[in-house]
């Protein structure tokens, strides 16, 4: 089993999901979600699963980033490079489909064998994209629509994302 897809992806309010594309997952998007929570704080943690969903929070609420899943039979090894490599997490395939959801659509889908996944997250470009985004916070505080769309969407593909899946044994 291998195989890859990337793209640059809209988030809702700076989140996507991977997540089983054709399986019922609301009760499991809630509880990724309440994953991520970190109790007395605004913020949360970057990432939290629950059975067929992995919930992931971008940089920033309007974050535009590239997300690449890869699909690999090895146990997934962080590699060299600028990345950023969290704890693995596990995530269930019921249908033999998984797919990034945006909040509005989802996209990237890709077949994989049902099971458990041991699922290991990359990233980087996190602290740029906050830099990047104050600045442009400030530059478009007066500017006119089009101005504004043009600068936000300037940002895209700063944050990038790896999700590396491979069956657990």
């Amino acid at each position: 089993m291998s195989g890859s897809a990337e793209t640059v992806i809209s988030t809702d309010e700076g989140i996507f999901l991977i997540r089983d594309a054709l399986a019922d997952t609301l009760a499991d998007q809630r509880a990724a979600a309440l994953a991520t929570r970190i109790p007395g704080h605004r913020g949360g943690r970057m990432l939290g699963a629950a059975g067929t969903v992995l919930q992931v929070r971008c940089a920033h609420q309007f974050s535009r980033p590239s997300v690449r899943i890869e699909l690999v039979g090895a146990r997934p090894q962080p590699s060299g490079g600028p990345w950023q490599w969290e704890q693995p997490v596990g995530l269930t395939v019921l249908s033999g489909r998984i797919a990034v959801d945006t909040g509005d659509e989802l996209v990237l889908p890709l077949t994989i064998v049902p099971g458990r996944y041991s699922v290991l997250v990359g990233h980087t470009g996190r602290e740029q994209l906050l830099e990047a985004a104050t600045r442009v916070a400030a530059q478009t505080l007066h500017a006119g629509p089009d101005e504004t769309h043009q600068a936000w969407s300037s940002l895209s593909g700063i944050e990038k994302y790896v999700i590396r899946c491979r069956p657990s044994t």
